[in-house]
């Protein structure tokens, strides 16, 4: 799998969960996949519930920030390598989740412990299933109906269609942004977001178009969310001022997680997009 499949695979909140254990799961044959992970030594429903708006909107995009980077798993390694792995990002992401639980209010904690119990099991088993499940699913929802109305980010909107993006702003406010994805095509989309480093003057287009290392060493990812053709998703991010690219890198033909397609990745077809934060 190349480093642009990997990316694609790298959606933020749950989705980012249960795709990145799925390339640890799919080489192992240990069910048990390392339970005495850090994962499991703090219990979600003791700790969540405490309140504090500011600070639990701040450790939910710390949270997503983090998501967004994957695990470091490189598929070619042995199941056991590559369950390693899982598990320390596990154990990296725990003190961000114990801090989404301890500062979640009170009104959404609920939701929080259902998050994190389902992140921690998915981390410690390698199975990405109880993330695709209804119940985590509405709980996602709710966390980020609630990020939406009380966290104050600032809010944009962007349309996918088949291939391209619609409503993107050209310039929008650095710092934490919510960006809301509507998927208005046939095909599953996504919007995957990065920084493009400051030495780097060439266009997205021309940017896209080069090959593959540098390209990720022409960008810093800040998240990527999806959205099955009608439906809508959330991703919150913290950008600096400087420029960004967004791209869709899903194969033509996708109209699913477990129908992937064979053809071009959407970028090539047009769907990028570039702005600034200033």
């Amino acid at each position: 799998m190349t480093r642009t499949t990997r990316l694609r695979r790298w959606a933020t909140g749950g989705a980012a969960l249960a795709l990145a254990v799925s390339l640890a799961a799919c080489g192992s044959d240990d069910d048990d996949g390392g339970g005495d992970s850090q994962a499991t030594e703090t219990s979600a429903s003791e700790t969540a519930g405490a309140g504090d708006v500011d600070a639990f909107c701040e450790a939910s995009v710390d949270l997503e920030a983090a998501f967004s980077q994957g695990p470091p798993i490189d598929e070619t390694a042995p199941p056991e390598e590559q369950q390693a792995a899982l598990e320390e990002f596990g154990a990296t992401l725990e003190p961000l989740l114990a801090e989404v639980e301890e500062t979640a209010p009170e009104e959404i904690a609920d939701a929080v412990t259902t998050g994190t119990e389902t992140v921690r099991e998915a981390l410690t088993t390698g199975d990405p299933s109880a993330t695709e499940g209804p119940e985590f699913q509405q709980a996602d929802d709710d966390i980020d109906e609630f990020m939406l109305a009380e966290c104050g980010f600032e809010a944009i909107e962007a349309t996918g269609v088949d291939y391209e993006y619609e409503g993107l702003p050209d310039e929008v406010p650095a710092g934490i942004v919510a960006v809301t994805f509507h998927n208005e095509g046939t095909e599953m989309h996504e919007i995957g977001i990065a920084r493009i480093n400051d030495d780097v003057t060439m266009p997205v287009e021309e940017l896209l178009a080069q090959p593959e290392e540098q390209v990720f060493s022409s960008i810093e990812l800040r998240g990527i969310t999806y959205a099955m053709p009608g439906e809508s998703e959330t991703t919150f991010l913290r950008l600096d001022e400087g420029r960004y690219g967004a791209a869709c890198f899903i194969p033509q033909g996708t109209t699913s997680l477990e129908t992937m397609g064979m053809g071009a990745p959407h970028h090539t077809l047009g769907m990028f997009a570039e702005f600034t934060a200033a």
